[in-house]
């Protein structure tokens, strides 16, 4: 019989803080029963559970679980850090056929030292934000709309910003959202209590739909 999502328990945080100190094959190895039973399995429980919810705001969402949580090991080929594991664990949608660093996601993630959730870049995207500023030029007070949302108050607007002003004709209330690299809206809270009931599960939902209007602009549906 399968089981449903109800929160993450307290080992699993205790897994990723000890994770963090034995960051190792081998200890890795000896811990891998914990890591599936306490992270793996309820990520994926979790993502079932959202995955209706993301198709309902973009149909082109990736529905395979193997794209949509994170994996433990980090691809250290092209990174100066060498660390064979993370220390944190994520839900991420996007569109099928696009990596993580190219997409543009809606997101939940967890580690020892609390919870987020939101919707953006993970890296640079040069042309979505292109796009992006395009729209926004062409319709101003509707990307205005967007982003004054009282839903979307909570959220923080992230991103490299450039160091000079690349839309030097954009109104300056929008200014802020537009002269970046990459563009993210994210939602912290250092409070792990939440995660460790089933209700994170209605938490989440409804913030993917407050997000919702935000990441179609942005991505241009």
């Amino acid at each position: 019989m399968k089981r449903e999502f109800e929160g993450f328990k307290p080992e699993a945080y205790m897994f990723l803080t000890e994770l963090a100190f034995n960051n190792n094959c081998m200890w890795m190895d000896e811990n891998r029963k914990r890591y599936r039973e306490f992270l793996q399995q309820p990520m994926q429980q979790l993502a079932e559970m959202l995955l209706p919810t993301a198709l309902e705001i973009d149909p082109e969402f990736n529905p395979r679980l193997s794209c949509i949580v994170s994996r433990i090991n980090r691809d250290t080929r092209y990174s100066k850090n060498k660390l064979p594991y993370r220390d944190h664990m994520w839900i991420a949608f996007r569109r099928a056929g696009q990596s993580l660093g190219e997409s543009l996601c809606i997101y939940f993630e967890i580690s020892p030292l609390g919870y987020s959730y939101g919707t953006g870049m993970y890296t640079t995207n040069l042309p979505l934000m292109k796009a992006l500023r395009a729209r926004a030029a062409a319709d101003p007070e509707g990307f205005r709309q967007i982003i004054t949302d009282p839903a979307l108050g909570r959220y923080e607007p992230t991103g490299e910003p450039y160091k000079r002003d690349v839309v030097p004709g954009a109104p300056e209330d929008l200014k802020p959202y537009l002269n970046r690299r990459s563009l993210s809206f994210i939602y912290d809270n250092t409070s792990l209590a939440p995660t460790m009931s089933a209700g994170i599960a209605d938490e989440v939902k409804a913030a993917m739909l407050e997000l919702a209007p935000v990441y179609r602009y942005i991505v241009g549906m």
